[in-house]
C-alpha cells in the first residue's frame, strides 16, 4: 500500500510559484575538462558550464534568429562552435554582438581548476569532480527555475551530461501530490541553442586564459542572470583603476564570505523573499566581481532582476523591507547609498552607508527628544515617555 501524503502550506506555495512561471528550456553546454596536469598540452585551466535559458514562447523566433546568425557568420553547413572560430576576434566579437539582442538569459558556473586544493577528492577523482558540479549546476537552476525542462544532446553526449541527467532524476524534487516533476529532462533534435552555450561558455573561458582577449564576460552581462565562480575570487574586477582608490582585502573578504554563507545556508528555502534574498545577493555579487566595484547598483535595476527570478512583482517597498532589511538583521553587510546597493570594498562604502542611515536615523532621534521634553514639561517630569521596558536604549542614549 502506498503511504498517503498530505500537501502541506509551503508544499501549496511551492507549486503556486512553480505553476505561475512561463514554461522554459535550459540548453546547457560544457567547455574545459576535469584533468588537472596543466604542463600537458591542451590542458584547460577553467572548466565552464554555461547554460542558456529561455521562455518556451520565444523558442520557435530565437531558433529562426539563431540560424539566421549562423548562415551570415559562415556555419550555414556545420556547428557553430566557439573551437572552429578560434582566434578570430573580428568574427567573434559579430556574433556576441549579434546575439546580445535576443531573447535569453544565461545561468553560468566558472570553476577556476588553478585554485582548487590539490590532492583533494576533487582534483585526484573524476567521478567527485563532476559529481560536485553536478550539485552546484543542480542548485544554481532549480533555485531559479523550478519548472525547467533541459536540452540533452543525443549525438556526443559527454560524460557530464549523461551523468547529470541521471543526477537530476535522483535528486529532482517530489513536491506534490501527483508525483509530478517540472524539473526534468526532454529530448531534442535541433541542437542550435547548445551551440549557442557553446559559443558563450568558450568566448567567456578564452578572455579568462588569454588577457589580449576582449572581455567577454563583460560584453555578455546584460544576459547573465548568475554567475557562480569556484573557488570564489579573492578580490573583485578593478579593471583600470585609480591608484588612490582604497580597497580593503578584509572588508572585502568578509563582505563576500557573508554574503555567500547566507546563500548556503538558504538556498534550499522556497519561500518567496528568501529566493528574492538570494537573487539579489548573487546579482550584486557578479556586479562586484565582474563588472565594477565602485559602482552601486540603482534599484530599479535590481527589481528588474527579482521580478524576472521570482515571477512577482517586485516594488521598491518589498524590496527594502522584505529583502535588505531583513538580509543586514542576519549579518550581511550590504552597503548603500541614494544610488542603491553594492558589496562593499573599502571602508569608503561603509561610511556611505552609514552616511545614508544617520541622515534618516538623527532626525527621528531628534524628534523622539522633543516629543519627551514637551511630556516631561507639561508633567512636571513624573511622566518619562522611555521609562517603558522596550525603550530603555533610546533612554541611555538621551541620558
Amino acid at each position: 500500500m502506498v503511504p498517503s501524503y498530505q500537501m502541506t502550506f509551503d508544499d501549496m506555495e511551492f507549486q503556486s510559484i512553480a505553476d505561475s512561471q512561463p514554461g522554459r528550456t535550459a540548453y546547457i553546454d560544457e567547455c574545459g575538462s576535469f584533468g588537472f596536469d596543466f604542463t600537458t598540452e591542451g590542458a584547460s585551466k577553467y572548466y565552464i558550464l554555461c547554460a542558456v535559458i529561455v521562455e518556451d514562447r520565444y523558442l520557435p523566433q530565437l531558433h529562426e534568429e539563431v540560424e539566421e546568425i549562423k548562415k551570415s557568420n559562415g556555419f550555414a553547413r556545420t556547428e557553430m562552435k566557439s573551437c572552429k572560430i578560434s582566434d578570430d576576434v573580428n568574427r567573434r566579437n559579430r556574433i556576441i554582438s549579434q546575439i546580445l539582442p535576443l531573447d535569453f538569459r544565461v545561468v553560468l558556473m566558472i570553476a577556476d581548476k588553478q585554485e582548487f586544493v590539490r590532492g583533494t577528492p576533487l582534483t585526484e577523482h573524476k567521478k567527485s569532480f563532476i559529481k560536485y558540479m553536478h550539485k552546484r549546476l543542480y542548485d544554481l537552476l532549480y533555485h531559479v527555475y523550478p519548472k525547467l525542462k533541459i536540452i540533452e544532446d543525443e549525438v556526443g553526449t559527454t560524460e557530464f551530461q549523461e551523468s547529470f541527467k541521471q543526477y537530476v532524476r535522483d535528486n529532482r524534487p517530489q513536491y506534490n501530490i501527483l508525483n509530478e516533476y517540472d524539473f526534468d529532462y526532454c529530448n531534442s533534435k535541433d541542437e542550435i541553442l547548445v551551440q549557442l552555450a557553446d559559443i558563450i561558455g568558450g568566448s567567456i573561458n578564452r578572455a579568462l586564459i588569454d588577457e589580449t582577449c576582449p572581455n567577454y564576460l563583460e560584453m555578455l552581462k546584460s544576459k547573465i542572470l548568475i554567475e557562480d565562480r569556484f573557488p570564489s575570487p579573492r578580490e573583485p574586477y578593478f579593471g583600470e583603476v585609480s591608484s588612490e582608490y582604497r580597497f580593503d582585502q578584509d572588508i572585502y573578504a568578509l563582505a563576500v564570505k557573508c554574503a555567500r554563507d547566507y546563500i548556503e545556508k538558504y538556498r534550499e528555502d522556497e519561500a518567496l523573499e528568501k529566493r528574492a534574498q538570494i537573487a539579489f545577493l548573487w546579482h550584486i555579487l557578479f556586479q562586484v566581481q565582474n563588472v565594477n566595484p565602485f559602482r552601486y547598483i540603482p534599484s530599479d535595476q535590481i527589481l528588474s532582476v527579482l521580478r524576472e527570478y521570482t515571477q512577482q512583482k517586485i516594488t521598491k517597498n518589498f524590496l527594502y523591507r522584505r529583502v535588505v532589511a531583513p538580509l543586514r538583521d542576519e549579518g550581511v553587510i550590504i552597503a548603500s547609498s541614494v544610488n542603491g546597493y553594492k558589496i562593499p570594498v573599502s571602508v569608503d562604502d561603509i561610511i556611505t552607508y552609514l552616511n545614508q542611515t544617520h541622515a534618516i536615523v538623527s532626525p527621528m532621534m531628534s524628534r523622539i527628544g522633543v516629543c519627551r521634553r514637551l511630556i516631561q514639561q507639561q508633567t512636571g517630569n513624573s511622566l518619562d515617555i522611555l521609562d517603558d521596558p522596550a525603550f530603555l536604549r533610546y533612554k541611555k542614549y538621551f541620558d
